[in-house]
């Protein structure tokens, strides 16, 4: 039995419209689950801060603090370090006359594991760092640079010996010539004489300087100091390489051969002056000189 094509259209529509209306329902009921999401506002991250005391210039170690060197900054409250100095007036309360114990880089905060110990002396071996050590070489003006070493700066130590004596192995040996090696690079200077301010700007002459070294490079310094003279080479501010320098020896020069004077010669024999006569007598023939005067 064939159906009829106006059944057919009839049926298709009904089909068509429960299919929309199935699926507008399942939209509709999706929508009225997701509404909720929707509406739940997100709340806001709140970081908890505090004003703390933050460098603005890198300071040098063993130095008594300016609070002119620090402002206040918000600082999350779990990155704060423990001690932290939250205001100037805390800092001219507790802080001001205990030197730093280490360098402070700028933008670092500032806290009490930075500062010496409170009635702690302030002396130099508060400012040496572990495993170094404080050693003490003589000086002279030119050996000194004339000068203008400051404490806190950075140098080479050169050995150098006019007799002849030369270091190999940290042992002083004959070159047979005066000889300069540079021994250590990269020092820092601690103390002239007994002037240890790293903050102090005025240089002049010093008999002694005093140098963080470790104990290795002291026993080299000690040996070298027996068998020859050190002198001190000025580095840049910003110049912290090591460099390749062989030895220098400068041979003593040969002696001039001496000059031995020579034995004079015999004089030749005077020949006397006069006129040559001849005088023949038969067979027999004699020379007679005759003198000139006569």
């Amino acid at each position: 039995m064939k159906m009829s094509p106006i059944v057919s259209l009839v049926l298709s529509l009904v089909f068509g419209g429960a299919a929309v209306l199935g699926a507008r329902l399942w939209l509709g009921g999706g929508d009225k689950d997701a509404a909720p999401a929707e509406m739940v506002e997100t709340q806001p991250v709140v970081i908890e801060t505090r004003d703390v005391l933050v460098a603005v210039r890198d300071i040098p170690r063993g130095v008594a603090l300016d609070p002119a060197w620090f402002e206040t900054e918000a600082i999350p409250v779990t990155d704060l370090p423990r001690g932290a100095f939250e205001t100037r007036d805390e800092l001219e309360e507790t802080g001001l006359e205990r030197p730093t114990l280490i360098e402070i880089s700028s933008g670092e905060i500032l806290s009490e594991k930075m500062l010496l110990a409170i009635g702690m002396r302030a002396s130099l071996s508060s400012k040496i760092r572990p495993g170094m050590r404080a050693y003490t070489i003589q000086m002279t003006d030119v050996s000194g640079v004339a000068g203008f070493v400051l404490p806190g700066d950075m140098v080479d130590i050169i050995f150098m010996a006019n007799d002849g004596a030369a270091l190999v192995d940290d042992l002083p040996v004959r070159s047979g010539g005066a000889s300069a090696e540079v021994l250590l690079q990269n020092i820092e200077v601690m103390a002239l004489d007994l002037n240890d301010d790293v903050a102090g700007n005025d240089p002049s002459p010093f008999r002694t300087a005093t140098l963080a070294v470790t104990l290795e490079q002291a026993q080299t310094l000690s040996v070298a100091g027996k068998s020859g003279t050190l002198s001190l080479a000025l580095r840049g501010s910003a110049d912290d390489a090591y460099e390749m320098a062989e030895a220098v020896r400068l041979r003593s020069p040969a002696p001039a051969p001496r000059q031995v004077a020579s034995s004079p010669k015999p004089a030749a024999p005077r020949q006397p002056s006069g006129t040559q006569v001849a005088i023949i007598m038969g067979d027999q023939e004699s020379k007679v000189r005759v003198p000139s005067s006569q």
